[in-house]
């Protein structure tokens, strides 16, 4: 089904994702669905009809059927499923909606939907359903012609486990589901096969109990895993985590793996757990193949690395727990087989306490990580040492490496905090590192960063790379303007580095691939920063740099050019991760 699927298998299509969805929230506890009759809604039709166990009725009006089933849902305090077509069928239901929200009952809403294309263009029996019901819903969600080959039915059972759990939160309220199907609407045949029988789906559970409740069955599951890893994303900071999560990778014998913008890539707590090179290592087929896990918790959001998150896609046997004080659903790959209303913390600290002792193959897989990390982090090593220019590499592992204790290193999106993650190694001085990995954006990054540094009071420096500081000069007159105590360290490639990593540096042309995408500006940065106010100097060699920033971290407004040459540092890192790999391949048993 993961595929471009063309007219032909459209309605297989259709039948499957609807059969799909139906089957999941059947499995995490729907028991009851109300039908209206309709053409575009047939996929989901026959596929409630043939769910085992899913009882239903049929119901000609749509405002009658949307008030027989908030009843069923009050009576019985469980989800009950609402199913309609296109057009002013769903309108229809708002009134039962409306309530359901006001007094906290839980509905899903399934309303089928005209494809995209067909919208605001005077098609019959369509118009804007998306905004149907807002203000009312505790969530609602449009999702994909099923046709169009995206994510499938994976997504589609993501997306019935997340209804329920939405529907039947803290605030129990109504869900909405738009759904656009494409014609032809079924398969020639609709006969349909049993799917394979799913127990309650595990989310349930933790949604339902607290984690104190839970925490002694958590615990045993947890130590009856020997393949497990302990993945940390970006996330709120919280000084007392790292030795929670040291205190459970310990009583486990797991990995860990720590995103820069978790707070955990710095001090000495997680020394002996913590991988630092997972972003090195994961990038090698067979490393990442061998270190297969059993179970993955993930805590926060999902991390910057994409050798990491490829990592955890890849082995699709391996259960997937995302702990999330909020049940924010902050799951990209639809993975999570359960999801952990907890904080990373109290997760931590309470299932350490119910987690007897790390059997001797759980500690033989922890030390598999470690030893891949050590042999990736030598190799990274005298690859850089061999190189004596002076390219982001370098200048990720220097500013490591010399910002005091206490300090605040802010590292900017596209190619920064990517650097930071790669190629910054152990440090046993505490560094606050911070980034805006939310969307993820390279707007505001010295506004942000100025902010930063006036709430914490400590030496602070933003890592930037040039477009990023041109996005944002007037933060930069901010600083003038506000007497700031910032150091900028700006990454100066002459454009958009991150892009030479993607696919459209190789297919498009260079002529094209520079003016569409590289965007060179040609400018004198040092000379912009010092018409802003700012004492600014180009830090040409590692020399030069370190000095740069002992003098601009005594106090006040400071830039440090560093001009890097774009193609040169693109080329140095493609050999830095073939080193790394050569690496692995010669000195890990794996």
């Amino acid at each position: 089904m993961n595929r471009p699927t063309d007219a032909h298998d459209a309605g297989a299509a259709n039948l499957a994702f609807a059969r799909t969805l139906v089957h999941e929230l059947h499995a995490a506890g729907v028991s009851t669905a109300v039908l209206c009759p309709g053409s575009r809604s047939a996929p989901l039709a026959l596929a409630v009809a043939a769910q085992p166990g899913l009882a239903h009725t049929v119901h000609i009006d749509e405002r009658n059927a949307g008030f027989h089933a908030l009843g069923s849902a009050k009576a019985t305090g469980r989800p009950v499923v609402l199913v309609c077509t296109s057009g002013t069928a769903g309108a229809n239901f708002l009134p039962a909606v409306a309530e359901a929200g006001q007094s906290r009952v839980p509905l899903i809403v399934l309303t089928a939907d005209r494809p995209p294309e067909l919208r605001a263009w005077g098609a019959a029996q369509t118009m804007e359903q998306r905004t149907l019901f807002a203000g009312f819903t505790r969530w609602s969600e449009e999702a994909p012609c099923p046709s169009e080959g995206g994510p499938g039915e994976r997504y589609a059972r993501a997306l019935a486990r997340r209804a329920v759990c939405e529907a039947t939160g803290p605030a129990p309220g109504p869900v909405h589901l738009n759904l656009p199907f494409r014609e032809p609407l079924l398969p020639v045949s609709a006969e349909m096969a049993a799917l394979p029988d799913r127990a309650a789906v595990a989310v349930e559970l933790p949604l339902t109990h607290t984690l104190v409740d839970a925490s002694g069955a958590l615990a045993r599951e947890l130590g009856s895993v020997e393949r497990g890893v302990l993945v940390f994303g970006p996330d709120a900071w919280d000084p007392s985590l790292a030795e929670a999560a040291a205190a459970l990778a310990g009583a486990l014998g797991w990995a860990v793996i720590a995103d820069p913008a978790s707070g955990l890539r710095t001090g000495s707590t997680l020394e002996g757990v913590l991988v630092h090179g997972a972003d090195l290592l994961l990038r090698d087929p067979a490393v990442a193949a061998a270190l297969r896990p059993e179970l993955i918790v993930r805590f926060g959001s999902q991390p910057t690395s994409a050798p990491v998150s490829a990592w955890m896609a890849s082995h699709a046997s391996a259960q997937v727990w995302l702990v999330d004080p909020a049940a924010g659903f902050r799951d990209p790959q639809h993975r999570a087989s359960r999801v952990i209303r907890a904080g990373s913390r109290d997760f931590c600290e309470l299932a350490a306490t119910g987690v007897v002792r790390a059997s001797a193959a759980a500690r033989a897989w922890g030390e598999q990580w470690r030893q891949a990390d050590r042999i990736a982090r030598e190799a990274l090593a005298g690859a850089l040492a061999a190189d004596l220019r002076f390219l982001t590499p370098q200048l990720a592992q220097s500013l490591w490496a010399r910002l005091p204790e206490g300090a605040a290193l802010y590292a900017a999106n596209s190619m920064a905090i990517r650097e930071i993650d790669t190629f910054a190694g152990p440090r046993r001085e505490r560094l606050r590192v911070l980034a805006n990995r939310g969307v993820n954006g390279i707007d505001g990054q010295v506004s942000a960063a100025l902010g930063a540094s006036a709430a914490l009071g400590v030496p602070t420096v933003l890592w930037c790379g040039d477009l990023a500081f041109l996005h944002d000069l007037s933060g930069v007159l901010a600083g003038r303007l506000h007497d700031a105590d910032l150091t900028v360290v700006v990454s100066n490639d002459d454009g958009g580095g991150i892009f030479e990593y993607l696919p459209v540096a190789r297919s498009a042309p260079r002529a094209v691939f520079e003016r569409l995408f590289a965007v060179p500006h040609g400018l004198d940065l040092t000379e912009l920063a010092r018409g802003l106010g700012w004492e600014a100097v180009l830090a040409d060699s590692a020399t030069a740099f370190e000095a740069a920033l002992e003098r601009a971290l005594r106090g006040g407004r400071h830039v440090i050019e560093v001009p890097v040459d774009r193609a040169a540092n693109t080329a140095f890192h493609v050999a830095l991760h073939e080193a790394v790999r050569a690496g692995l391949q010669r000195g890990w048993p794996g």
